[in-house]
């Protein structure tokens, strides 16, 4: 019987190891975020950071006080300008708010102030252009409901457009609209990333026969779709080490009525230690192509202190999804 115990305690022990290797028990504290942005000739396979311009929380307290971080930049180019929305708080105890960065060369921004403001907690500013209107896709959830902003004067004066899915709570919902593909990407509380499809914009937005894509700490969106001539790109949040501790990079590629995934990039953004202001993790970028080059803005946020929080819960619970995701891929395939 004693024996017995022991072979039970020691399988226990080994178990809790292996869990703990994969996403620890004890991770580091995240604090305030900042923005990073560059041109690039081509398609930036490796993000160099210390070759970047930064926009940094300090940045932006020197025109607006009370701001406590800027996360989740989308940026588009109109004209001569450019403009990068992100989720930013001016009041820590009010949810937080769209602002905005505009800039003539894409290198030197001005702060413009609040654009966007609701009752509930927004971000992920997913702005685009659609059939000459000005359209944002944030992440609206405090709303319990996917809702679409069209501008009346981009851009300023955003509002309420469509609800593009009622009644659910939906994180950083991504779309991607063409002629013969319009999809949205968005992860529920229990880390399911679904995928929705519809005949156009305002039309009605449906689960895709294969609703469920991914599942677990590498299955919320980090960012816009990007297309090229192998089909398209979307950025993941890698989430193993805690919330915004990383970005993958996976392919999706939709072809007779249903899709297959690829990860093409593990931790094409993580944590930089020579920039205090990445020294925690990333967790969002928007790739463009921009005049012949590409244009991109990133996020990341700096650690809090030196301290370490324990949290086996949500170790044993990342695991448990990550497992279930392990079984999920392998019947499909």
């Amino acid at each position: 019987m004693k024996k017995k115990i022991i072979i039970v305690f020691a399988l226990l022990l080994i178990a809790l190891a292996i869990l703990n290797y994969r996403i620890p028990f004890f991770h580091e504290i995240g604090g305030a975020w900042s923005i990073g942005y560059n041109f690039s000739e081509k398609f930036p396979e490796n993000i160099k950071i210390e070759k970047n311009k930064i926009f940094s929380v300090e940045d932006l307290k020197r025109v607006s006080d009370s701001t406590q971080f800027l996360a989740d930049p989308f940026f588009i180019k109109e004209k001569d300008s450019f403009y990068i929305f992100f989720e930013h708080k001016k009041i820590k105890k009010h949810p937080a708010e769209i602002g905005l960065l505009t800039s003539k060369d894409g290198e030197k921004y001005t702060y413009k102030g609040t654009v966007l403001k609701q009752n509930f907690h927004l971000s992920y500013p997913q702005v685009f252009k659609y059939k000459n209107n000005f359209y944002m896709l944030p992440e609206t959830q405090g709303g319990n409901n996917v809702i679409l902003y069209k501008a009346s004067n981009f851009p300023y004066d955003w509002k309420v457009e469509d609800t593009l899915i009622a009644n659910i709570k939906l994180k950083d919902p991504t779309i991607f609209l063409s002629d013969t593909l319009n999809i949205i990407a968005a992860t529920d509380s229990n880390t399911n990333l679904f995928i929705y499809t519809s005949k156009s914009l305002n039309g009605k937005w449906e689960l895709h026969k294969k609703p469920i894509a991914m599942i677990g700490t590498e299955a919320r969106p980090g960012g816009r779709f990007f297309k090229d001539s192998k089909g398209l790109i979307l950025p993941i949040q890698n989430s193993k080490l805690g919330y915004g501790s990383g970005l993958s990079l996976y392919r999706f590629q939709f072809k007779n009525n249903t899709y297959s995934i690829e990860k093409i990039k593990h931790l094409y953004l993580s944590k930089n230690k020579s920039f205090k202001e990445f020294n925690y993790g990333m967790h969002h970028i928007d790739i463009q192509k921009v005049d012949d080059k590409y244009y991109y803005v990133y996020d990341g946020n700096r650690l809090e202190n030196n301290d370490k929080k324990f949290n086996i819960k949500r170790s044993l619970k990342a695991n448990y999804y990550d497992l279930k995701n392990w079984t999920f891929q392998t019947i499909l395939k």
